[in-house]
């Protein structure tokens, strides 16, 4: 099932080609969608390039040749032993990726966040401790970042009010 762009980035990653002309093809020849699992999965063909495979539903990954950082963690790129070997072999990476959690300006002994968000090409997580999450689509990558944004805000507004990682730029 992908529900996001590390499990498509996951799933490209790991699949294995049934055919030999399977293994030549590329986002473009993907046009009439991903069959994974018995669901099939609509490719957003305006955006998809020969490098960057974006589904109609909000993930998005794009390729990460050998010999050129993907930028690991940060960029939600998730690697088996996440090392640097595997960050500079050849590989599919979300395309578009940013995340923000309430104790990122922590130290010590508060580092653990306790509520955050996530902007995944065009789908937005937010999150908290207590189990809380939801994902909300946006029909473009600006409305997604807009919301993003705007959760921050409020997150960080929260976190203010709760007493919890509450930080800013001054301190």
């Amino acid at each position: 099932m992908i529900t996001s762009s590390s499990s498509l980035a996951y799933l490209m990653n790991t699949h294995q080609p049934a055919t030999a002309e399977d293994a030549t093809e590329g986002p473009l020849d993907w046009t009439g969608g991903l069959w994974v699992e018995g669901t099939l999965y609509d490719v957003d063909t305006t955006a998809t390039t020969a490098t960057t495979l974006v589904l109609a539903d909000g993930p998005a990954i794009r390729f990460s040749p050998a010999g050129t950082y993907c930028g690991g963690r940060d960029a939600g790129c998730e690697h088996v032993r996440n090392s640097a070997v595997d960050a500079m072999s050849a590989h599919w990476v979300p395309a578009d990726y940013e995340a923000w959690g309430d104790a990122e300006k922590c130290e010590d002994d508060c580092r653990e966040a306790t509520c955050g968000v996530i902007r995944d090409h065009r789908l937005v997580t937010v999150w908290d401790g207590d189990a809380f999450s939801e994902t909300t689509p946006y029909d473009t990558v600006e409305a997604a970042k807009a919301a993003y944004t705007g959760e921050m805000e409020q997150l960080t507004k929260m976190s203010a009010e709760l007493d919890r990682h509450a930080h800013t730029d001054e301190d």
